[in-house]
């Protein structure tokens, strides 16, 4: 009786497209609170991506979301937002939301953010600017940001960051200042980044191949996506 349950269970998932996918970086160079870290360095680039999820589709289908940060080592500067970034599938490539993209999009990041180990705070509790929490700075000394610079995604005298600061969806709002969002990365500075969010529709069991393209040096990067084991 059980099996037929888990038999049907397992059909109606398969019916309502339901099925959940397991998400699985090549390559792992390092783990920090169950986030996943993976590496690349060239002769005039170093590039971090951070894989937070395990799952992907499901009931809530939440899309794939990575932190994608970048350093300059030598040469002339690059501007770098999510234009530099690209990724395929079996050859196909998926589409990458850009800022504007984003913000028009309608996904509930609060469980991706958890998954980042960020806790969406509650409206009242940030009224008169952004707490700490509101921040998200990446893992390791690579792209760890000194809070005592500033803030290093948007100031808050952008018009645009005022306009987000009255979005009262919370884990919306952190995603939107954390996104990753163009800027100047020069020679021996400090590295910069920002999430970047893959429509998951197309995502099918396979390997994602995500692809940051600084000057002439390309940083590969393999995902698999694996069917949930039941």
């Amino acid at each position: 009786m059980k099996t037929q349950s888990a038999s049907y269970f397992l059909a109606l998932s398969l019916l309502t497209g339901c099925v959940s996918y397991q998400v699985k970086p090549e390559k792992i160079t390092s783990y920090n609170n169950g986030i996943q870290v993976l590496t690349s360095a060239k002769p005039d680039s170093k590039v971090q991506i951070e894989v937070a999820q395990k799952k992907l589709k499901g009931l809530d289908n939440p899309p794939l979301v990575i932190y994608v940060g970048a350093q300059i080592l030598s040469g002339n500067p690059v501007n770098f937002d999510t234009s530099n970034i690209s990724v395929s599938e079996k050859g196909n490539p998926l589409p990458v939301l850009g800022f504007q993209a984003m913000m028009k999009s309608s996904y509930d990041f609060e469980p991706v953010l958890q998954k980042f180990n960020i806790a969406t705070p509650n409206s009242n509790i940030v009224e008169d600017g952004i707490g700490p929490s509101m921040f998200y700075y990446g893992q390791g000394s690579f792209l760890a940001y000194d809070m005592m610079f500033g803030m290093p995604f948007m100031m808050m005298d952008d018009v645009q960051t005022q306009e987000i600061m009255q979005e009262e969806r919370q884990a919306f709002k952190i995603m939107a200042i954390n996104y990753l969002k163009r800027s100047t990365l020069r020679p021996n500075g400090k590295a910069k980044g920002g999430f970047v969010v893959i429509d998951p529709k197309p995502i099918k069991p396979g390997t994602l191949v995500v692809k940051v393209t600084l000057h002439n040096e390309t940083h590969t990067f393999k995902i698999d996506i694996q069917n949930q084991q039941p």
